[in-house]
């Protein structure tokens, strides 16, 4: 099983729109790519593995959570992580998948360059 040294599971923070389903720009409510079966497939290796998995979206959760049960995508919560409670937004996660994500490096001198040219794994920008 996946857990920490304070015993509490490892948790992921995926992103929908451009990670678990293919995304070419937001065409309106409901209307959602198909799922990466990729992905799918290390979500599910990963619950296996014992990790805690959060959907990290701009959508609401009325509006996937029909398409993730439908594509048998496992989650455990949608855009929060009720294990660690916030004053914030974001979720608290040890990972966050993303496809408009830059890490940081350590030097922000280095990583303008990856900002400044930056175009997700499709190739959009």
């Amino acid at each position: 099983m996946a857990h920490k040294l304070n015993n509490s599971r490892r948790t992921i923070a995926v992103d929908f729109d451009g990670v678990i389903a293919d995304y070419n720009g937001y065409k309106g409510p409901g209307v959602l790519g198909a799922p990466r079966p990729d992905v799918r497939e290390a979500m599910r290796t990963l619950k296996k593995e014992g990790w805690k998995i959060i959907i990290n979206t701009t959508r609401g959760e009325a509006e996937i959570s029909k398409y993730l049960a439908e594509h048998g995508i496992p989650y455990d919560e949608f855009n929060s992580n009720s294990d660690y409670k916030t004053q914030g937004v974001k979720p608290v996660a040890d990972v966050y998948w993303d496809d408009r994500a830059v890490c940081y490096s350590g030097d922000a001198r280095k990583d303008l360059d990856a900002i400044r040219n930056f175009k997700t794994w499709s190739g959009r920008e």
